[in-house]
């Protein structure tokens, strides 16, 4: 009986007069379209048949779709049919045809006009509803607990589908038609397709006492668009080497072409790149808790992210020689080795007030480390047979390498003040003036010192002169700080 009435439904909707007419109007098109005026027919045909898919897909509709997720599924499908559709009639169009008066050439067109527009309605209406997951998601980070309201607005596991369903017809498209503008379209699907995946999963999770505790969302999510960022990056470099192959050499360097780049595509791994830097930024300073490695496995995952995203900018910046992905490679691998350092913090204590003193400590190891290595690098691809050699593509990079000595040295001083006035603050009631702390903090202090007397030597610039002078100021400052409980004793 199940069968049976499952066989009804389906006759039935088969035989809605609506999608009846849509797919006769379709049939008779096709087959009067050379009687029909050039290239009419093969509009009336997409049309009737799109509009024949709009009814059916009415008794496919899940319960739990709401009318804005139905309308995008649609049109992702729609996008996806028409791409698979001209993909498959463009590749058995003969060579030989001419492109005007060939038939096949005006459905292509269309297809892929049908395409394009399906896919936009669908994109708009995913971003919208991606825009407001986000903003929530915000502010139940800021706040610190999970609203409890009801938030209907489409988001859901239903988004997958038709995201993906528009990643797939990007895809199509863009090795169908070689269209090299698809690269960035193609990023940016994919961007989408991360934040919608990541944003599933819930900011905050119920601990055992009762109170709310951040998960990993937003770690996945930071990993998810490392990956992203530099797997596009990698696949571009492919096809930008495919190009070059095919294109003779130049008979000398001044008529060279200039590198292959997809009109927009470096702008969008700009954006990124800043993106994944915040994110980067803000599990540093808010450590979240894995559930296979606790903090220092949230370290580890965060320094390998910012790690692979500064792969991939210095990748595409050797190419496209920007120097604002200079700056997001840089970047990126100096928070990578604040990560680094952050490993070596122990696991207890678990109270922020008192990892925050140790955090700063590390950060100020890492940021050390980061200076000095900029500092030597750039006086390495400066100098080449004792002279300046500005041919290499990394010498192009030593005005970014001494700024970032520099913001990495200022950032360190910022750490280390933040650490010197912690115990302090009237909201701090630990003193931090254990033994054990003291050697550290002033072992990271006179590690700074010394990076700092090293890169002035080094760069013989004033910034750095100055900056030596307040990271021994820094340095006292944290040892009279903390002989300040003791001075009654010592009196």
């Amino acid at each position: 009986m199940i069968e049976v009435s499952g066989s009804q439904g389906w006759t039935r909707g088969l035989a809605d007069p609506l999608t009846l007419v849509f797919l006769g109007g379709a049939l008779v098109t096709l087959l009067f379209r050379r009687r029909l005026p050039h290239g009419s027919a093969w509009v009336a045909f997409v049309f009737c048949l799109s509009a024949a898919a709009a009814v059916e897909s009415n008794r496919f509709r899940m319960l739990t779709a709401t009318p804005p997720q139905h309308v995008a599924g649609l049109c992702a499908f729609l996008s996806f049919f028409w791409s698979v559709a001209t993909a498959i009639t463009a590749a058995r169009r003969p060579k030989h045809a001419r492109p005007v008066d060939s038939p096949a050439v005006t459905f292509v067109f269309l297809g892929r006009l049908s395409a394009v527009l399906f896919g936009v309605v669908a994109a708009s209406i995913q971003m919208i509803v991606l825009v407001m997951r986000m903003i929530y998601v915000g502010v139940d980070i800021v706040h610190g607990y999970p609203w409890q309201g009801t938030r209907e607005y489409g988001f859901g596991p239903l988004g997958l589908g038709s995201l993906g369903l528009l990643f797939a017809s990007c895809a199509v498209s863009l090795f169908s038609t070689r269209a090299h503008r698809l690269a960035t379209v193609q990023l940016w699907t994919a961007v989408m397709l991360t934040l919608w995946g990541c944003l599933l999963y819930p900011p905050f999770r119920m601990n055992p006492f009762g109170g709310f505790e951040r998960t990993g969302g937003t770690l996945l999510l930071l990993s998810g668009l490392s990956v992203v960022f530099t797997a596009a990056i990698v696949i571009e470099e492919w096809f930008a080497l495919a190009r070059s192959r095919t294109i003779a050499p130049a008979a000398s360097p001044a008529e060279a072409p200039r590198p292959y780049e997809a009109p927009g595509f470096a702008a969008s791994c700009g954006v990124l790149a800043i993106v994944i830097i915040v994110l980067v930024c803000y599990h540093l300073l808010v450590p979240v808790e894995s559930t296979w490695g606790g903090i220092r496995g949230s370290m580890l995952l965060v320094s390998l992210s910012a790690a692979v995203a500064a792969g991939g900018a210095f990748l595409l910046w050797s190419r496209s020689w920007s120097e604002n992905l200079g700056d997001a490679a840089l970047g990126t691998a100096s928070l990578s080795l604040c990560g680094l350092a952050m490993l070596g913090i122990p696991s207890q204590p678990t109270s922020l007030a008192e990892r925050y003193p140790m955090m700063f400590n590390a950060m100020i190891v890492g940021l050390a480390v980061s200076t000095g290595l900029w500092t030597w690098l750039s006086c390495v691809w400066g100098r080449r047979d004792g002279g300046v050699f500005f041919g290499t593509t990394a010498a192009r990079l030593i005005p970014q390498a001494q700024r970032f000595a520099f913001l990495s040295a200022a950032l360190a001083l910022v750490a280390g003040a933040l650490m010197t006035y912690w115990p302090r603050l009237p909201s701090i009631a630990s003193m931090d003036h254990s033994l054990g702390r003291v050697t550290a903090g002033l072992g990271a202090h006179l590690f700074l010192v010394l990076v700092m007397l090293w890169s002035s030597r080094r760069l013989q610039k004033l910034t750095f002169h100055l900056l030596t002078v307040l990271s021994v100021v820094s340095t006292a400052g944290f040892v009279i700080i903390r002989m300040i409980p003791f001075a009654s004793r010592l009196g």
